[in-house]
């Protein structure tokens, strides 16, 4: 819920009537609600004078929820980059990740980001697990026993490595549409 409409919903008034008793139109506070951003100037002080407070506290308001904001988008940032861990330390992109996420979960943007980055991370560690279990198998049916491990771990590696690159991007962006896959493990 939006700062403005939670307020005007305690205070008993509906969206008209908010709009006459402050002298601004429907419109305005439609949009104030609907973008949950912070009025300035004349709008500030009359939405204070309605809602009898002072305009600092107001503004205080929505200066602790973007102050929210931003430590959300930092614990996701977080999240995803502890998973380059990987190159040095085995499994420390499932590791760092899930630490991450768990002492900041409570928050549900990061709980459930935090969530689609380990699940891609365990099934990347399974996929890459099976290929390089299988590696030395297929190398010697298909390439004379020529061994592949190696280049299986290489492109494994970067494939997860663009991974964490175009989500850091997307995350960048705002967009927080990143790793749906269909199998959850947590």
């Amino acid at each position: 819920m939006t700062i403005i409409k939670n307020i005007r919903e305690q205070l008993g008034f509906t969206q008209a009537e908010l709009a006459n008793k402050s002298g601004l139109s429907l419109r305005t506070i439609q949009r104030l609600e609907s973008s949950n951003k912070e009025p300035k100037g004349h709008t500030l002080k009359v939405l204070s004078n309605v809602f009898n407070m002072e305009p600092k506290v107001l503004q205080d308001k929505f200066q602790r929820i973007e102050s929210t904001k931003n430590s959300e988008k930092t614990s996701i940032q977080l999240i995803n980059l502890s998973i380059i861990s990987f190159i040095g330390i085995p499994f420390g992109n499932i590791i760092f990740p899930l630490i991450i996420w768990y002492r900041n979960r409570k928050s549900k943007i990061v709980d459930d980001i935090g969530r689609r980055i380990i699940n891609f991370q365990i099934i990347w560690w399974i996929i890459l697990s099976l290929l390089l279990a299988i590696s030395p198998f297929i190398s010697r049916q298909f390439f004379s026993n020529t061994q592949i491990i190696l280049y299986v771990l290489f492109v494994g590696y970067a494939f997860n490595v663009v991974v964490v690159v175009v989500t850091a991007m997307k995350l960048k962006r705002n967009d927080l549409d990143v790793l749906n896959l269909p199998i959850r493990f947590i």
